[in-house]
């Protein structure tokens, strides 16, 4: 009978516990948009890559974790990401020989807004009055996914 209530109280503590983790985990606030610019690029062979080269490892490099790119322009590139059709970021990629950018150009579902708006307010006031006005903010999955995305491109220069 113990053993049984204590299974009993263990299995309900672990539910809740999930429960109200998943929760909190969605409800993060919204963190300060990393810049990404004028990242090296260093190839495997020592040699500067063309930009075709360039242009096929960044597209190499998204694919691995299912961004979708599509071109603009010669050395400018829109990469797009749909996470569970819930959540929907887009950066943009300028590329050259020698160096590339990632900015964020748009999302849906992200908290994306504006320091010292009151679009979204978080529960990080004493953080968010400590940035410039019109920082850009953002949902921080979107920051962890554009470092994922930029490891993977590097990955593929590399092959280069």
């Amino acid at each position: 009978m113990q053993t049984r209530r204590r299974l009993l109280i263990a299995s309900v503590a672990l539910s809740t516990t999930a429960l109200f983790g998943v929760t909190a985990q969605a409800a993060r606030p919204a963190v300060p948009i990393v810049p990404r610019d004028n990242i090296a690029i260093i190839s495997g062979s020592g040699k500067t890559p063309s930009l075709g080269e360039v242009r096929g490892a960044i597209a190499r490099g998204a694919a691995v974790h299912d961004w979708t790119i599509s071109e603009v322009q010669p050395g400018e590139l829109v990469a797009s990401i749909n996470v569970r059709n819930k959540h929907y970021a887009s950066v943009m990629i300028k590329y050259s020989e020698t160096a590339y950018s990632v900015t964020y150009r748009d999302s849906t579902n992200l908290e994306y807004q504006l320091s010292g708006t009151n679009a979204a307010p978080t529960r990080r006031d004493d953080f968010n009055s400590a940035l410039p006005a019109n920082t850009p903010m953002i949902h921080p999955n979107y920051n962890r996914w554009v470092d994922t995305l930029i490891r993977d491109i590097n990955l593929e220069l590399r092959r280069l």
